[in-house]
């Protein structure tokens, strides 16, 4: 299934917060190289809702990433369905942001942050450079629009990649561990960046990630993935308004919600690890 075809949802209501944008039923996905076959994936459900900000966290290899393909239409599902609602057809359904920011080396930051939306015809050649330059001013990138990516850091890098995800300004945006690279302090700090610019508009994201103090802090709901092959095996509520800002980290809620979360992670690590011994 691409991603042009997943624009209608023909599921029926489920009871959430808000109006459904994503929907995946009985989701798999299964790799054949001919002499194996791994499956990846599933049988997978979930919804997220619109608006919503969606973490997911899981034990390495249980397939938080190919799910995050197939919603984005880069992977195809082996069977199942990815249904996604569509609020304005004359807008960029979604963009995705990478580990590895995936940007090109050969263009400036501008042009990098550009590129998206030279690609959309449906955004007037006129409005391109003042939405550029509100995007480098909001990632802080506006000193650096003519350097190259191999003068940047890899957090600045990490900066452009968001900047240009967010330049076409997609109802959904799918993030793929986008701060796994960065060093302690430079995650704190564009986490913090993060929930401060998705606060202003409230689209719709999906983020995956490792750490589940960071899932925590950024989220509405946190999904726990089982072992290979990945399902949801588990669903947590962040209980902390927005806006929303770092001091719910020493929050003793926090504290309690982390490790609700990280008992359970640490069964299917454990599920996991074991299934490679037998």
């Amino acid at each position: 299934m691409g991603l042009l075809e997943q624009v209608v949802d023909p599921f029926p209501p489920a009871p959430m917060a808000g109006r459904r944008r994503i929907a995946v039923r009985s989701l798999q996905r299964t790799f054949d190289d001919g002499k194996n076959v791994v499956e990846a994936l599933g049988p997978l459900d979930l919804d997220v809702a619109d608006g919503e900000f969606l973490s997911i966290v899981g034990p390495s290899g249980c397939g938080k990433s190919t799910m995050l393909r197939v919603m984005a239409g880069l992977v195809g599902p082996s069977s199942g369905d990815v249904a996604i609602s569509r609020n304005d057809p004359d807008r960029t359904l979604m963009a995705m942001v990478f580990q590895d920011h995936s940007i090109y080396p050969w263009k400036t930051v501008e042009a990098n942050v550009r590129f998206g939306l030279d690609l959309n015809k449906r955004v007037p050649k006129a409005r391109r450079p003042a939405i550029v330059a509100s995007y480098l001013d909001k990632l802080g990138l506006r000193a650096f629009a003519k350097a190259y990516p191999a003068t940047l850091s890899g957090g600045m890098r990490q900066r452009v990649a968001i900047a240009r995800a967010l330049a076409v300004e997609p109802e959904i945006l799918l993030m793929d561990e986008p701060f796994a690279a960065l060093d302690a302090q430079l995650r704190t700090i564009l986490q913090d960046e993060l929930v401060d610019l998705w606060e202003t508009d409230r689209r719709t994201v999906v983020f995956i990630t490792h750490s589940i103090e960071e899932a925590i802090f950024l989220s509405d709901r946190v999904l726990v993935m089982s072992a290979r092959p990945g399902q949801i095996c588990s669903e947590h509520v962040v209980p902390f308004g927005r806006p929303r800002s770092h001091d719910v980290r020493g929050d003793a809620a926090f504290a309690a919600l982390h490790q609700e979360i990280w008992e359970v992670l640490r069964d299917e690590v454990d599920k996991g690890l074991a299934a490679q011994f037998e």
